[in-house]
């Protein structure tokens, strides 16, 4: 069974309404797997405190369509039921349109849809509000709502008749709660590594939930089966030993991209910028993902010992992918003659293409509220392209490449090699 919860819009609730079925599932019983559509990092780290395994990014633009159904057949293995997150609205993608939006992701992979309502304020205006989505595109997959933010049973009851009056059953409803909003920032939610509270907030949630389950596995058992295409990873990264920075200050990681690595034979070996001392001992290379550093700015910095280490280690040649967080978390350091500074303004933002220096080209995300600037001269790996803009990205300092580009290599190991070797 697989089912896809899409929302109206941003705001609507659509990620409390996830936590709390993927919550309120698992607590009768059932195995639970959580994916979340488009690029967004933050949610699946909720997915996994809600279900107690990896949560993993389907996104149409970074992954080939090839692997995002491989990754969702793999990710699902051995679940009762596939529980996805879509992103923004239903509708909403790329350039304003539908491409990479939750209804391509939903078609593509044939997943029946629950579509989130915030009922605040309606009733049948709810129900015309699904009918607007319904007819929007005639090949949409939706099939059930859920309804958000009722004010009692009652208030339920006459959305639910409004819904049925147009074809769509309700799977049940979340009552209005103030204390099921999630505290955000400038990327988004504050991540679950940051609030030791989020386990007790999704199981309030599930508790409140009044899940009709028999009509949610009526709709999820609509669900196409999936036949992703097999496919056999190079093992060109036998035998390295990669650290990964892997705490707060560093959350930004595709479980996939981890996957990727693992099966071209690499070993992972985590640590902790904040609180160790030392990087772990024989790597080959070194992989500082994204996150929230400049939060844990004062914390990164005073760690002496381990900002020695970094520089040290940079200094001896060590080979260093450092990806948005990672590049500022050099920069702090005195790793790499970077400037930044934070801006109150959204810098770049969205799906974006980047053509290596000899000419390969592979789709990336861009997501900050950070500059940097070169304090020296530094050469530069990538030519990154949005629409008609075009800029250089991708600094090179001895034997690190760092850059604002978020980059998914589940389906290409090409890409991985060429980040690592």
């Amino acid at each position: 069974m697989r089912v896809m919860l899409a929302g109206v819009s941003s705001g609507c609730g659509k990620t409390t309404a996830s936590l709390a079925l993927m919550a309120a599932l698992r607590a009768r019983g059932m195995r639970v797997a959580p994916f979340k559509s488009g690029p967004d990092y933050i949610d699946p780290g909720f997915h996994r405190i809600a279900c107690g395994r990896p949560s993993h990014n389907l996104d149409e633009w970074l992954c080939t369509p090839d692997s995002v159904t491989r990754l969702l057949a793999e990710g699902g293995a051995g679940a009762d039921i596939a529980v996805i997150e879509g992103a923004m609205g239903m509708y909403d993608g790329l350039g304003g349109g539908t491409q990479c939006s939750a209804y391509a992701l939903a078609k593509h992979t044939g997943t029946p849809v629950v579509l989130v309502v915030d009922a605040s304020g309606s009733a049948a205006s709810a129900a015309a509000t699904a009918l607007g989505f319904l007819k929007y595109r005639p090949d949409n997959t939706i099939a059930g709502v859920l309804v958000n933010r009722a004010s009692s049973q009652r208030h339920y009851e006459l959305i639910r008749q409004a819904m049925a009056d147009i074809g769509l059953a309700c799977v049940g409803w979340l009552p209005k709660d103030a204390g099921l909003g999630m505290p955000d920032r400038h990327l988004g939610l504050v991540p679950v590594e940051e609030r030791p509270e989020a386990r007790s907030q999704i199981d309030r949630a599930a508790s409140l939930l009044q899940l009709d389950v028999d009509a949610l596995r009526a709709v999820a058992g609509r669900a196409d089966a999936l036949s992703p295409v097999p496919f056999e990873y190079p093992q060109t990264l036998r035998g390295m030993r990669i650290g990964l920075a892997k705490d707060a200050a560093f959350s930004f990681t595709y479980a996939a991209n981890l996957i990727a690595l693992r099966r071209m034979g690499a070993e992972l070996v985590e640590f902790s910028p904040l609180t160790d001392v030392a990087l772990p001992g024989n790597l080959d290379a070194l992989y500082l993902p994204g996150g929230f550093p400049e939060v844990f700015e004062g914390a990164l910095t005073a760690n002496g010992p381990m900002a020695a280490a970094v520089r040290g280690a940079i200094a001896g040649g060590l080979r260093v992918y450092a990806e948005c967080g990672g590049m500022l978390y050099l920069s702090m350091i005195g790793a790499m003659p970077l400037k930044w500074e934070m801006t109150r303004r959204l810098q770049r933002f969205g799906y974006v293409t980047v053509t290596d220096g000899d000419g390969y080209r592979f789709p990336a995300h861009e997501f900050h509220h950070s500059v940097v600037t070169p304090a020296a001269p530094l050469d530069t790996r990538f030519e990154v392209s949005k629409g008609e803009r075009r800029y250089r990205e991708g600094y090179i300092y001895k034997n690190v490449l760092a850059g604002y580009p978020h980059i998914h290599f589940y389906g290409r190991p090409e890409l991985a090699e060429r980040l690592f070797l």
